[in-house]
């Protein structure tokens, strides 16, 4: 199989675009950093956020339903330029006012298990709204995105992408000062309503038609491969897992967490998972590439920026965060928290590129992902268990990361029996 001109050039628009939009989401944290620091309200902010990230990333996030609508349909539409996508669109905004009712009611219920720690209720209200809506028109913004591949425009998904992410940036930037912690709602859920109507007006004929039109294209409960989910983006669903630990203990830490977690997704798992890109695609095409050569690449790589981390973390988080309410203080508190991540995400980054080998025939590894998912859930379990009985929050989220890492690398490493030779 050889890449023609204009499959490497969506390549590249969709692999710089992905960087440039992690980047400015390191931005937006400093600019929050500095506007906010390391408050007790942020605090109580991020206990909501994780709540609705976590739901976000393994239930209606753009991966998840790309992963499931953009197989169904390309197929269809190659074959029909004419198909309908208005009963899909029908049934995203009935899941859409559903999700709000559901979200609505688990963040007061959260709420109240956590009340002593919050101050006022009409902050708590309009959060708990805010967030609800957010997570509610997410799902549209994950259907327009995913149809924009369905079409084969990777160009307009990089540069809509790219939208969204320096129009949240401006507006936070902008309101924070007279709008407080609620723009970073509020900007987000006004740059998705602006690119899905964009969107659609791109594939207005699409919306419009009522003629050709299959159930095949709706969404379905058995699309939804949890299993499969966890295992692939194992490293965030333990990260994402990690934070809400925090916060149900002493949420003095989770904005630490929160800093401290973006820097590493940030320099790490980025790299890493276009790494997994570029390996999903060699699997492919070349069923005798060395895994030892992979994993050996993929260590060097992850050991390297570890290294810069360990070192020069002090003085990257100073020059990212520290300004304004974020303080030299708040600086050395986020180093050592960042310092327990290191070594668990060196293992996962290596996890999430040998489990590539596996999305090459993932029907047939259904009783794999199975397997890896009960190790997470496990360990999942063993630091809640540790949080909960020792009543030290800080070190059930160690726990996690550590015993997490290393026995999903152990379970890959026995499985993948033919790795040295």
């Amino acid at each position: 199989m050889k890449l023609n001109s204009n499959t490497v050039l969506n390549f590249l628009w969709l692999f710089f675009s992905s960087i440039a939009i992690k980047g400015i989401g390191v931005l937006r944290e400093s600019i929050v950093a500095a506007k906010i620091g390391n408050s007790p309200e942020f605090a109580t902010f991020n206990i909501f956020r994780s709540v609705v990230d976590f739901v976000l990333a393994f239930a209606i996030s753009v991966p998840i339903i790309e992963s499931i609508l953009v197989p169904k349909l390309a197929s269809l539409y190659s074959e029909n330029k004419d198909l309908s996508f208005r009963s899909l669109w029908k049934q995203t905004v009935k899941y859409g006012y559903q999700i709000f009712i559901i979200t609505f009611t688990i963040l007061l219920a959260v709420t109240f298990f956590k009340s002593d720690n919050y101050k006022p209720d009409t902050d708590i209200l309009i959060w708990v709204i805010l967030f609800s809506i957010y997570l509610s028109i997410s799902l549209s913004n994950s259907v327009t995105y995913s149809l924009l591949k369905v079409v084969g425009d990777f160009r307009m998904y990089s540069y809509m992408s790219f939208f969204t992410a320096i129009g949240t940036l401006v507006l936070i930037y902008l309101f924070i000062d007279l709008l407080g912690l609620k723009i970073i709602v509020i900007a987000p859920v006004f740059l998705i309503i602006i690119s899905t109507y964009i969107i659609k007006k791109i594939l207005s004929a699409n919306f419009i038609k009522t003629g050709v039109q299959t159930g095949n294209t709706l969404l379905n409960v058995k699309d939804f491969n949890l299993n499969k989910m966890i295992a692939v983006n194992h490293p965030i669903f333990i990260g994402f897992t990690g934070r809400l630990i925090i916060g149900l203990g002493n949420t003095a830490f989770i904005n630490l967490y929160q800093y401290s977690f973006i820097i590493v997704s940030s320099f790490l798992l980025v790299v890493v998972s276009n790494i997994s890109s570029i390996i999903l695609y060699r699997h492919s095409t070349d069923s005798n590439i060395s895994q030892l050569k992979v994993i050996s690449v993929t260590f060097f790589i992850t050991l390297g920026a570890n290294i810069v981390l360990y070192l020069f973390g002090k003085e990257i988080i100073a020059i990212l965060y520290q300004r304004g309410k974020f303080t030299a203080q708040d600086t050395i508190d986020t180093y050592n928290f960042l310092k327990i991540f290191l070594v668990p995400y060196t293992f996962f980054s290596l996890t999430q590129v040998m489990i590539q080998s596996y999305m090459k025939d993932s029907k047939n590894n259904t009783l794999f992902f199975k397997y890896l998912t009960h190790i997470i859930i496990a360990t999942v379990c063993l630091g809640l268990i540790i949080g909960f009985f020792k009543h030290n929050y800080q070190l059930a989220v160690e726990v996690l990361l550590y015993t997490s890492s290393l026995s999903i690398f152990t379970f890959l490493i026995f499985k993948q029996k033919n790795l040295f030779i």
